[in-house]
């Protein structure tokens, strides 16, 4: 009896050692929106699988005006959202970071970021989402609509030659100018 309830334990705590690594294999929880790719669930870094978004700080131009399109990313993931729970299924755990598939009444979102123009396919990854990214780009949907640099190129420090602000005049205050004082005795 006592080998029985010795091993009853050892299968109980084996299963509780267990349990941490599956909690997210398939969870439904509200979510913070860190950035057009990253949620926090649960107090967990989650990745969505098969996109690269924009990192927060990137800049894209619209004519010759920049805007940050990075962070628009992330508020356009943050509104789609709208605060409603959100599922995810873990693919893998990585270090610091959980790979899932996350979706939103079913509605997948690294489909919908893609499909929206503000992520782009990971076609290292099996290219799920690439004829998403064919659309938008057609329909100039998100960052196709404007000038932009992609993720890993921005990771990798190429940037937008941004325009230069012209300089502006001096400006007239409608007195004379008598020119430096002198303020000798």
């Amino acid at each position: 009896m006592a080998i029985r309830t010795l091993f009853k334990h050892a299968i109980v705590t084996c299963g509780l050692a267990v349990v941490p690594s599956l909690a997210m294999a398939d969870t439904t929880s509200p979510v913070n929106v860190i950035d057009g790719e990253t949620l926090e669930m649960q107090g967990q870094m989650v990745k969505l699988f098969g996109i690269d978004a924009l990192e927060p700080d990137q800049i894209c131009l619209n004519g010759n005006r920049p805007w940050p399109c990075g962070e628009e990313s992330r508020n356009s993931l943050s509104s789609f959202i709208g605060g409603q729970p959100v599922r995810c299924q873990t693919i893998r755990n990585v270090s610091g970071y959980i790979l899932a598939v996350c979706d939103l009444n079913g509605e997948d979102l690294a489909a919908w970021m893609v499909g929206s123009g503000w992520a782009f396919a990971d076609r290292a990854t099996g290219g799920d989402y690439a004829a998403a990214e064919d659309a938008a780009r057609v329909n100039n949907e998100g960052l196709w609509s404007s000038e932009h640099i992609t993720p890993w190129e921005w990771r990798d420090g190429k940037r937008l030659k941004l325009p230069e602000t012209p300089q502006t005049e001096p400006q007239d205050d409608g007195l004379p100018d008598y020119g430096p004082l002198n303020m000798g005795p």
